[in-house]
């Protein structure tokens, strides 16, 4: 699998970015997250074993990424929001909202910390038919439930795509301020 998300000349996507609508680098983040990241999300789940580490640090890297240039927010309780407003399914089970907080710590220990007591109270289940439970406290996730939902949240029929709809004319010009700076500052 090739999987180059780079493939157009800096100086000219800056450039598209800067002479364009907001939509123009939005756009670009959520297609490059859908058609590079999400790629190899995906590759997790094909065979044992698993990379569940993985899919959790990618799936989290991508919300945050989202939420701070769609609303300039990257921290636990914009995590929160985007499952609640994308991710989230119909069921108790499906709602990673409720439980967003103890994900989110849970990544911040296996992306800066690595082993952490709350490694006790969270565990993987691949074959539960829930997307989440919690057994003698601990709750344990389905990790391929919760990438579906995930995935399926940056679907093209998404409502995430349509963030034209989600948020004003100003909001959407302070997006693509912010997102241009990261652009150029790494």
């Amino acid at each position: 699998m090739q999987n180059n998300a780079h493939n157009e000349p800096k100086d000219s996507r800056l450039s598209r970015f800067e002479n364009n609508p907001p939509a123009e680098i939005i756009d670009t983040l959520l297609n490059s997250i859908d058609n590079h990241l999400n790629n190899e999300i995906r590759a997790t789940l094909n065979e044992k074993p698993y990379q569940t580490t993985l899919l959790f640090l990618g799936i989290h890297a991508s919300i945050l990424t989202i939420s701070y240039g769609l609303y300039g927010k990257d921290d636990g309780r914009a995590y929160k929001t985007f499952l609640e407003q994308f991710v989230d399914g119909a069921t108790p089970d499906t709602k990673f909202s409720d439980i967003a907080e103890l994900i989110h710590d849970w990544r911040n220990v296996l992306a800066h910390q690595w082993i952490g007591s709350i490694g006790h109270s969270i565990g993987y289940d691949y074959e539960m038919a829930l997307g989440w439970e919690v057994r003698d406290e601990v709750t344990f996730i389905n990790p391929k439930i919760y990438a579906e939902h995930y995935l399926n949240a940056l679907k093209s029929s998404s409502s995430l795509w349509r963030f034209d709809a989600i948020l004003t004319t100003d909001e959407l010009e302070a997006a693509k301020v912010r997102l241009l700076k990261k652009y150029v500052s790494r």
